[in-house]
């Protein structure tokens, strides 16, 4: 099928609408992006201009919303991604955490895309606490993608997602498996049950959670807000965030001119103020 140009007219109204729904501002370096992504959704519905399928997402815009949302925004993530974090998490956050004989910890991954960030956390706080008496542990993963967070659910991974995973660490966590077309690995149960996956748009006022948390990562997701919907989203993070709880941001990440709420203590790491 045959696919026209996307016009600078349609992808202005495609941007409003990814901005109204998830405060996400696309710049107009992501036209060829926007482009490709809606595409593939637009083979689906056998829909060959944009136009077409600007009027499709308006006449069904409940249903078609979502799907709209999954196919603009960006998932890349890793195991094990930007370690100098996990690794604060082992020396420092977690001692500490133990010495003040905090007995349930709780830990927010914002913007969780296919789950590797999550398990990563579950990793490192099982081996942390491979020989001690483990607290009650929950991890909270939230995107706004429907479709990642189902693959991050199943904990299913190729052999290429995991390749920068540690060969003991690989063996402890996950299962090696195979169907009829090839090898696949599967989280293990007792780490993947500390792992609740949500739905949850961070362009809402108001979350659902009811209780603070003593990390968050919301790594590499900041960069796709203007500074307003940035400065409105860390003055909720610091309502979610427990005293003396930390803040992870993504290494390419600044937030020194958008908020005076927390103070930095490690390389993209902060504490509440």
């Amino acid at each position: 099928m045959f696919i026209n140009q996307l016009s600078e007219n349609e992808f202005t109204k495609f941007k409003e609408i990814i901005y109204l729904e998830a405060g996400i501002k696309l710049t107009d370096l992501k036209k060829a992006l926007v482009q490709a992504r809606l595409s593939r959704r637009m083979r689906a519905l056998s829909l060959s201009t944009y136009e077409d399928y600007y009027s499709y997402l308006i006449e069904n815009y409940t249903h078609e919303k979502e799907n709209f949302i999954n196919a603009i925004t960006t998932n890349k993530t890793e195991f094990f991604r930007e370690k100098k974090h996990f690794d604060f998490m082992l020396e420092v956050a977690l001692p500490e955490f133990e010495k003040d004989n905090i007995k349930d910890i709780r830990i927010w991954s914002a913007g969780c895309s296919t789950g590797e960030e999550a398990y990563t956390i579950a990793i490192t706080l099982c081996e942390y606490f491979k020989n001690k008496r483990k607290p009650d542990i929950k991890i909270l993963a939230t995107d706004i993608d429907t479709q990642v967070l189902e693959r991050a659910q199943a904990g299913i991974y190729l052999p290429e997602q995991v390749a920068t995973v540690q060969h003991d660490i690989l063996q402890k966590y996950f299962t090696k498996r195979r169907n009829e077309s090839q090898e696949y690995y599967k989280i293990n149960d007792f780490a993947k049950d500390m792992v609740f996956f949500r739905h949850l748009n961070l362009h809402l006022e108001q979350y659902p959670m009811k209780r603070q948390f003593h990390i968050i990562f919301c790594r590499n997701v900041i960069i796709y807000f203007d500074k307003s919907m940035q400065a409105k989203l860390f003055t909720r993070f610091h309502r979610y965030l427990k005293d003396t709880g930390y803040l992870m941001i993504g290494h390419s990440e600044n937030i020194s001119n958008i908020t005076t709420d927390f103070k930095l203590i490690g390389n993209t790491i902060y504490r509440k103020i």
